[in-house]
């Protein structure tokens, strides 16, 4: 996986933090939307995102001068027209749009992407028969309403719902964390917090701040190829794992770790900080959840 996705995963968390409260956490709605496809650019990419937490979003990326992108894209646009609201089309012009290019970590046209509760994810590159897209797809959405996204688009005339407007603080925060300045983040999110404890949002914004902060500057590719033989080496891989988007696998490593000599009292506080970053309602975090408590009684 490209290491610029992951970026791309780190920073739409503070903002699926904002979705989730705007749909209010429930994602079995109906929600009305202009259309079923949209061409995504840097203005509209957090509507997309929004509509995430609803039903999964695809993204094909595409070249004028590609033919096999265009068949791509025009096989998706008609699928998405038949789904019945139950998944959306975001298209992305590649060469037009060279900073959503980067935070997908995507160099290729005909490259298909997707958007699960806020998480970006890759999944294929090349142009696939009709018949192909059609399994994949349905799969898709059974994996979505696994992971509790069980609800759907309406297309509506009305425009959809405006934003909801982050707060100052939370606003200089993302500012930060897109000019690579992690500790200001961090330092801005520990002062709310600190003048609100108790507030879970802020925790839990805190924590995936933090987690950009530890995995920021390493190589994707090296960090996840390594195989862990001490805590440290542990807990960094987890957070790794835990950037692109594979909560599950994160915190089986850590709970694997969990029984070694004097590693409770440094794993359970990371286990923790990640169950913030997943969010408590993760399939995997309820599992860890369950995992840890039997070893810790």
């Amino acid at each position: 996986m490209n290491q610029a996705f992951r970026g791309a995963v780190d920073l739409t968390g503070l903002a699926n933090k904002v979705t989730k409260e705007k749909l209010g956490g429930n994602t079995s709605q109906q929600v009305a939307v202009p259309a079923l496809s949209a061409e995504l650019d840097e203005q509209n990419v957090r509507s997309v995102i929004q509509i995430s937490s609803v039903v999964p979003v695809i993204v094909v990326f595409y070249a004028e001068a590609d033919q096999g992108s265009i068949n791509l894209k025009s096989k998706l646009e008609k699928l998405v027209s038949k789904a019945n609201g139950t998944w959306f089309l975001a298209t992305v012009n590649l060469p037009a749009q060279p900073a959503l290019a980067q935070a997908f970590g995507i160099a290729e046209a005909a490259t298909v992407a997707m958007i699960l509760a806020g998480e970006p994810r890759p999944l294929f590159q090349g142009d696939q028969a009709e018949e192909d897209l059609v399994t994949f797809l349905e799969k898709l959405i059974e994996l979505a309403k696994d992971q509790g996204l069980t609800g759907t688009l309406v297309v509506s005339d009305s425009e959809v719902e405006e934003e909801v407007k982050l707060s100052p603080a939370q606003q200089s925060a993302l500012d930060a964390m897109g000019e690579g300045n992690y500790q200001l983040a961090i330092e801005i999110f520990e002062k709310e917090l600190a003048a609100n404890p108790g507030n879970e949002e802020l925790a839990d914004q805190l924590a995936q701040v933090k987690l950009v902060a530890r995995t920021a500057e390493g190589d994707i590719d090296k960090e996840l190829a390594v195989n862990p033989s001490n805590l440290a080496e542990a807990k960094r891989k987890a957070d790794y794992l835990m950037a692109i988007g594979d909560a599950e696998s994160a915190f089986e490593l850590l709970l694997s770790f969990y029984d070694q000599a004097g590693a409770s009292s440094e794993l359970t506080p990371h286990l923790l900080e990640l169950f913030k970053v997943a969010g408590k309602n993760h399939p995997a975090v309820i599992k860890a959840r369950k995992d840890l408590a039997m070893k810790m009684f």
